[in-house]
Order: C-alpha cells, then sequence, then structure tokens
C-alpha cells in the first residue's frame, strides 16, 4: 500500500499526528568571545589562561561583558528542573510554511524536566486513547537556555503513524519562573513492523512556532 494510500486510510492529518509536543531561540545581542584580565599578565614563556564572556547591549547604548561558566552555572542562574503548563502556538518562518495561520494552538499541557536530563510531557491537545503522554531528552547550552530533543510516537484512530522528531530551544528568565523559545516537529511515516518501527526516511511535513510556559509550584 502506498503511504498515500496508508494515511487515507488512517484518516490522518499533519496537523493531528504532530499535535503532540514542543529552531533556535538566539538572542541578537548575544556575542561569545573569550578575555584575559590585562592585570594578571603572565610573564614571557608562561601559559595565558582565557575566560570565557559573553557581550551583551542593554537597550541602544549600553553594554557590557558578562563572565560566562556553562559547565559550573552560578546560583543565580535559575534552572529548567521542575514541572510547568506550556503553550504552544504555530508561526512559520523563512523557510517552513505552515498548513495552519499562525497563531494557532499546536498543544499544551504539563511538561516535566528533570534534573537527570530526561523530559516528560503529558499533553492536553492529544486524546489520551490516542496517546497523550510522551518523552525527551534535554542539555544546557547557556546560563539561562536549553536545548530539548521530544521524541513523540504518533498513533491515530488506534493505529501506530511513527515517531515525531521535535526539537525545542528555550530560555528561562532572570525570575526562573517562565520560559519562551521556539520549535520544530517533523512528522515520520513508520510501521510497527520489526527493524521499521522508527524509521525517519519518509517525512510527512514539519510545523515551526512558538513555546511559553510558567512554573507550577506548590503555592
Amino acid at each position: 500500500m502506498s503511504d498515500d494510500a496508508r494515511l487515507k486510510r488512517l484518516g490522518v492529518s499533519l496537523t493531528m499526528i504532530l499535535g503532540v509536543t514542543l529552531a533556535a531561540l538566539c538572542s541578537p545581542y548575544s556575542a561569545y568571545a573569550a578575555c584575559a584580565s590585562i592585570d594578571a599578565l603572565p610573564g614571557r614563556g608562561a601559559a595565558v589562561t582565557l575566560k570565557p564572556i559573553a557581550f551583551r547591549s542593554v537597550g541602544s547604548t549600553v553594554a557590557s561583558l558578562i563572565p560566562v561558566n556553562f559547565e559550573a552555572e552560578p546560583p543565580q542562574h535559575p534552572s529548567i528542573v521542575g514541572l510547568w503548563k506550556f503553550e504552544m502556538l504555530t508561526k512559520s518562518t523563512s523557510t517552513n510554511t505552515n498548513p495552519m495561520p499562525d497563531g494557532t494552538l499546536f498543544d499544551f499541557g504539563t511538561a516535566a524536566w528533570h534534573s537527570d536530563g530526561t523530559e516528560l510531557i503529558n499533553s492536553g491537545g492529544r486524546d489520551p486513547k490516542d496517546g497523550d503522554f510522551c518523552q525527551g531528552v534535554w542539555t544546557q547550552v547557556g546560563p539561562f537556555t536549553f536545548e530539548l530533543l521530544h521524541y513523540p510516537l504518533a498513533w491515530m484512530n488506534g493505529a501506530y503513524t511513527g515517531p515525531v522528531v521535535l526539537r525545542a530551544h528555550v530560555t528561562v528568565d532572570r525570575s526562573g519562573d517562565h520560559y519562551r523559545g521556539v520549535f520544530a516537529g517533523t512528522a515520520y511515516l513508520a510501521s510497527p513492523t520489526p527493524g521499521h518501527e522508527f524509521d525517519e526516511t519518509t517525512p510527512l511535513g514539519t510545523i515551526t512556532g512558538t513555546i511559553t510556559a510558567t512554573r507550577i509550584t506548590i503555592d
């Protein structure tokens, strides 16, 4: 059976398959450099130690150099670990045109980011009978910035359709209670047969958009 025929038989749409969950949010005001203190320059023949810093503009005229240490996060840097309520809206990009208008609700729900680098989402936009929980892994790429690879397994009308590779790039604000960013998710057609469950050779399409989240606390 052809891929098109299979999709018609399942009654599958790209929006439905991708409506499972959560690319790059890079501040236009940030650039990275390495600097050494001129007051502590070593003598001839000694090694020079370079320290990473970030050059970040504030407003239109003021700029400052801020020390950066990605490996040992200072206490004042907010953590993404915890439970969040999130909302994802569609937004086309210069390289991807979504099949729906910008601002369409793509998904919402709760997301748990764990300290071991894993993530779990309970999707409010998915019918539980088709699977509303999915998992991912994340890593920190800056003092406030995190990358997520989310890997839903899509079902529709009682049939498995294939994996969705969804990547997000988010930044936690200085309060530590909100994050925002962008996402891009591509759905693939696969089959529940040995060796082909996770095929990523037949893309069905890509959805791009924005994501915002608020931390859920005990209060």
